[in-house]
C-alpha cells in the first residue's frame, strides 16, 4: 500500500469515527429519553413523535459542524500524540457534549444549573468518545508508522 493511500485510508477512518460519534451522541439521548418516558409501559410515541426526515438530518450536520470547533484540535492532538486510550476519547466526548449542550441557546433566560442535564449530555458523549475510539482512535498516530 502506498503512503498516500494509506494516509487517505486513515482519513476517511478518522470521518466515518467521527459521523458515528455523532450519531451516537443523537441517538443516545433520544433513547435516553424514551427510556426515561416510560417505554416499559408500551409508550413509543417519543420515538414516533421524533421528525426523523426533517429535523434529524440538521441536527447531524448542526452537530457534525459546532462540535468540529470543539473535539477538532482534540483529534489532531490524539493524532499528532499517538493518544489510543479509551479514556482520552471518552473524556474528550463528554467534555465536547457537554460544552456543545451547555451553549445551545434553551431560552431567554438562558443556562440553568442543573447536574442531571449536564450527566444526561456527558452520558451521550462518553457513548459518542467510545464509538469514535473503536473506529478510529485505537489507531491514532499510525499515519506516521505507515511507509
Amino acid at each position: 500500500m502506498t503512503r498516500p493511500f494509506a494516509w487517505l485510508k486513515h482519513l476517511a477512518m478518522i470521518a466515518v469515527g467521527y459521523l458515528f460519534a455523532v450519531l451516537t451522541s443523537i441517538l443516545v439521548p433520544v433513547l435516553l429519553i424514551a427510556l426515561l418516558e416510560g417505554i416499559e409501559d408500551g409508550n413509543w410515541s417519543i420515538i414516533f413523535a421524533f421528525d426523523w426526515l426533517g429535523s434529524f438530518p440538521l441536527a447531524v450536520l448542526t452537530v457534525m459542524v459546532g462540535a468540529l470547533l470543539i473535539v477538532g484540535p482534540a483529534i489532531f492532538v490524539a493524532e499528532r500524540l499517538s493518544l489510543r486510550g479509551w479514556f482520552y476519547f471518552a473524556a474528550t466526548g463528554a467534555v465536547t457534549s457537554t460544552a456543545f449542550g451547555v451553549s445551545m441557546p434553551r431560552s431567554a433566560g438562558g443556562f440553568v444549573f442543573n447536574p442531571g442535564y449536564l450527566g444526561f449530555l456527558a452520558t451521550a458523549g462518553i457513548a459518542a468518545g467510545s464509538v469514535y475510539w473503536l473506529l478510529a482512535g485505537r489507531k491514532s498516530g499510525t499515519r506516521r508508522d505507515l511507509g
